[in-house]
């Protein structure tokens, strides 16, 4: 814009952000909504809440092109916080809805938050506010309205090639919903499918899809389908709603080379970024795609991915287009600091950068006596969640914290814990805490016992649920508290995008304006979840995001060459050692596929600045050479392996499966002897140390495999969870004669053995 062309107001507003007083009251706000959050003496003037109330009344009007969204933000994060704080003061009210109102935000305002006193002043605002209700209203839904800058990521949602980012509350998965459904109750006759990260959003994303669309599905002939095995060709006249992982819709295109989608919807895109071989299944889908004659529509959704246009680049390598970014958020959020190590509570102010401190304490206080300290004093909280970075620190902290607390007298909760208790086991202590309203979540449990635990967390029915990163895959867990006890998730270190977007589970949209983010440091100064990095990631803005397979170095790239060259699969040498191995092998099968069908993917793209035309001649020439023209398709079972089964079914080393009972028994040595020679076929040794116990001694390696015959023997048999619990139990009691107490549990055994 020419700087003649400028008005005043947005000549006003561009330095507004600066305004000494307002970075004073901004300071003052937050240090006292602290204070009362924390059960404090507070204050806050009658003149310092007016000239607020002003400010966030300006600032929500604001006209500044550069600081438009800072500004509304700021204006957000004032009325939420003063709402709370003062529910009954009229000025309060007035200004909130007037903010809202520019947000655009018409949800139903009921409760605390949301309660809507009008003035005579301000039916001409009703008016206008109606206006905009009608014309900002959600297609085919008359009684929503989108708010903020919604309209502007349903509009993108039509283009043939769309990528968006977000903040997480802005509700991506539900306007990709809500475009399907209006498609669906049009007649539009089309094959869709969101394409989400975990198996657990798959059932959150297709139950609202079968409640919202309910008799639509019948009357339209339509399917929600959720895994490969759902899907029938003979079903004639149906199109289909797929909800699936990537993995599963690699596998449905495989399978089915006759299906065709009209739009794929990517939803938590970031996930092709990260440096795990899961992000290898991205490229494949696409891949597989390009092979359509008619291609159908892409959309990647993302949240708070300042370049969300990265993601193009899987369909078009040379699309260097930026994306639609959305900075502005629905609600706001307050973050407070448990500095362990300086031993204060200090809360955080966005506007300044920097921390206020708030109160002191003389004994340094555990994890668990925090969370407790905030539960009794914490106003109108339903559900809190609490971050860990590792299951066995959460379930540790989350039995800790049970201790201190008395069973509920519930039906809901009785009706819960009776859940677990049938489905795992009544022994398990996940049965025991759910009694006291405190349940944990993590990976490793039953898809169905973790979906109980999220509704019952919406509800309102348990009051604390300890979490590891199962939070960052976009489970949808609206709560008013989050504890973040630590930066780690596992072995890592929290990126600030993953930072940003876990501390995004609070404050959401049409759950509360506000959500409290308290912060937990470790004792030591030079810990790794220390005060210096959490400011860090509070202060920094995210970085520019990546796809992994941009991770791939020149050098690992001339490394996978030169074995390619000599018609080898397993990638040796530097490369096995990598940390990222797994991810480089699928990418390089991949590779080989795009070589295979003459096809320039991502992958190949990215790899030709360092491979001539002429070496790919000559890597498919070794490769057809050394396979017979024979290449696997599927990443996850590349040739040399397959070479192998063959020959040993031809040897008939290699018969049949073994039978599941000898004499009346399980055929648990069978199994065993099946299951090494799967191994060396395979060879599990180098491509799945893991599963095999790679790094331990014969002996243990040994063990390892006759721990997963028994599970797999007992599984397919049809004995239940419990089961096999009560049988884990009795084998690992060290009273029992003939006890095995390390029972799936083998690693380091040596070293066990050694320290008893």
């Amino acid at each position: 814009m020419v700087e003649s062309d400028k008005k005043l107001g947005e000549y006003l507003y561009e330095n507004l952000s600066n305004n000494i007083y307002l970075k004073k009251l901004m300071k003052i706000l937050s240090t006292q909504y602290v204070r009362w959050l924390l059960g404090l003496n507070y204050e806050i003037t009658a003149k310092q809440k007016q000239d607020l109330l002003q400010f966030a009344d300006l600032l929500a009007k604001s006209i500044s092109i550069k600081e438009d969204n800072d500004h509304k933000n700021r204006a957000l994060k004032i009325v939420a916080a003063l709402t709370k704080m003062y529910p009954d003061d009229p000025r309060v009210s007035v200004v909130t809805n007037e903010v809202l109102t520019n947000f655009n935000n018409f949800l139903p305002r009921e409760g605390k938050d949301y309660e809507l006193k009008l003035t005579l002043d301000h039916l001409w605002n009703e008016v206008l506010e109606n206006y905009q209700k009608e014309k900002r209203q959600i297609p085919g839904q008359e009684d929503k309205s989108f708010i903020g800058k919604q309209d502007l990521i349903f509009q993108s949602l039509n283009r043939k090639l769309s990528s968006f980012s977000a903040p997480t509350s802005m509700g991506k998965t539900f306007l990709i919903e809500k475009y399907i459904e209006l498609q669906v109750k049009s007649n539009i006759k089309k094959n869709f499918a969101i394409v989400v990260p975990s198996r657990a959003l798959i059932t959150e994303v297709r139950s609202r899809l079968i409640d919202d669309l309910d008799a639509n599905l019948k009357e339209k002939h339509y399917r929600v389908v959720s895994h490969p095995d759902e899907y029938q060709t003979e079903c004639e006249g149906k199109n289909f709603i797929f909800v699936v992982t990537p993995e599963r819709l690699s596998v449905l295109i495989a399978r089915h080379p006759e299906l065709r989608l009209s739009h794929i919807f990517i939803d938590e895109s970031q996930k092709a970024t990260e440096f795990d071989s899961r992000s290898a299944f991205y490229y494949e889908i696409f891949d597989q795609i390009a092979k359509w004659e008619i291609r159908p529509k892409i959309t990647f959704a993302s949240p708070l991915v300042p370049n969300p246009g990265i993601f193009k680049r899987l369909i078009e390598t040379d699309n260097f287009d930026k994306g639609l970014r959305i900075i502005e958020s629905p609600v706001s959020q307050q973050k407070i600091i448990f500095d362990l190590h300086a031993k204060n509570i200090t809360a955080y102010d966005e506007l300044n950068k920097q921390i206020v401190e708030v109160a002191t304490f003389e004994k340094v206080p555990s994890i668990p006596q925090i969370i407790l300290s905030m539960r009794k004093i914490k106003k109108s909280s339903k559900c809190d969640l609490i971050y860990y970075g590792s299951k066995e620190k959460a379930i540790s902290d989350a039995v800790i914290v049970s201790r201190k607390l008395s069973e509920i007298d519930d039906l809901e909760i009785k009706e819960l814990s009776d859940y677990v208790s049938r489905k795992i086991h009544p022994k398990y202590i996940l049965v025991e805490l759910i009694k006291k309203g405190v349940a944990f979540h993590t990976g490793d449990l039953p898809i169905n016992v973790r979906i109980r635990i999220e509704d019952a967390c919406r509800a309102g029915i348990l009051k604390m649920v300890f979490c590891t990163s199962t939070l960052l895959e976009g489970v949808n867990l609206p709560a008013d508290n989050l504890f973040v006890t630590t930066l780690q998730n596992g072995t890592k270190t929290l990126s600030t995008l993953d930072f940003l977007n876990l501390i995004g589970r609070v404050g959401r949209l049409g759950h509360s304006m506000m959500g409290n983010v308290f912060l937990i440091t470790g004792e030591k100064k030079k810990s790794r979840s220390n005060l210096k990095a959490y400011l860090s990631k509070l202060n920094e803005e995210p970085k520019k995001v990546e796809l992994s397979v941009d991770s791939i170095t020149p050098k690992q790239v001339a490394a996978i060459k030169e074995t390619l060259k000599k018609g080898e699969l397993r990638l040796d040498g530097s490369i096995s050692k990598a940390k990222d191995y797994d991810l480089v092998r699928k990418l390089s099968l991949l590779y080989i596929k795009e070589l295979k069908d003459n096809h320039t993917g991502v992958i190949r793209n990215h790899f030709s600045k360092n491979i001539t035309q002429q070496e790919e001649k000559t890597i498919m020439h070794s490769l057809n050479d050394r396979y017979k023209g024979d290449l696997e398709d599927d990443i996850n079972f590349s040739s040399d392996q397959s070479e192998k089964l063959k020959e040993k079914v031809i040897q008939e080393d290699l018969k049949d499966y073994p039978d599941i009972y000898v004499a009346g028994k399980l055929n648990v040595q069978g199994t065993v002897s099946f299951l090494l020679q799967l191994g060396n076929i395979f060879n599990w040794s180098f491509y799945e140390k893991s599963f095999i116990g790679a790094s331990e001694d014969p002996k243990t390696r040994l063990k390892i495999v006759e721990d997963n015959a028994k599970l797999l023997l007992l599984w397919i048999s049809g004995y239940s969870l419990g089961y096999i619990c009560d049988l884990s139990i009795h084998l690992r009691n060290p009273h029992n004669e003939n006890n095995d107490i390390y029972f799936l549990n083998r690693a380091n055994l040596q070293l066990k053995c050694n320290t008893k």
